[in-house]
């Protein structure tokens, strides 16, 4: 019984020590998280304030579509069927 009692310390030592080091690799491993999804965030808002520039807005597309009936009804010659499918149509 004596022996495990010199043991003890030994051991809850070691033990504290292990979780010290355990708890310093999640705080990185957190930290480093956290700083990614800080640049995530800031890249998205960076795309989102330039999509005007990039794409045209629907009600301005749909006015080029009908400004172009005729050549949208060669281009566009398809439908879809109930079920999903896409029907080659004629014409």
């Amino acid at each position: 019984m004596q022996d495990l009692v010199e043991h003890v310390d030994t051991l809850a030592s070691l033990i504290a020590t292990a979780g010290g080091i355990i708890g310093l690799l999640i705080w990185r491993l957190l930290n480093r998280m956290e700083k990614k999804l800080e640049e995530l965030c800031h890249h998205h808002h960076q795309c989102r304030e330039k999509l005007p520039e990039r794409f045209v807005n629907r009600p301005e597309f749909e006015n080029w579509k009908k400004s172009r009936g005729e050549l949208w009804k060669r281009i566009n010659r398809h439908r879809h069927d109930d079920n999903g499918a896409v029907v080659i149509t004629e014409g």
